[in-house]
């Protein structure tokens, strides 16, 4: 973990799905260039994880080494 995203910041995300990125050092530029989106888009996706489909969660997990699955998972947590 850099110092970037310390532990109070991954505690403060607005969801599952943030702090999953944050735990893994993804920044929101880092993650419009690994789902190849655009900035504002990627801000969306941080905002409201339900809009991520299933092609750039594919890509995400793929960068980050995890399943799919993983991704999902963490999504359809902050739907409940």
């Amino acid at each position: 973990m850099t110092n970037k995203y310390s532990i109070y910041k991954i505690r403060k995300s607005r969801n599952e799905f943030e702090a999953l990125l944050r735990i893994y050092g993804v920044s929101n530029t880092l993650l419009s260039k690994v789902m190849i989106v655009n900035y504002a888009t990627s801000k969306k996706f941080l905002s409201d994880p339900s809009r991520v489909r299933f092609i750039h969660a594919k890509r995400l997990a793929d960068y980050l080494g995890l399943q799919i699955q993983d991704i999902v998972d963490t999504i359809v947590y902050d739907l409940n």
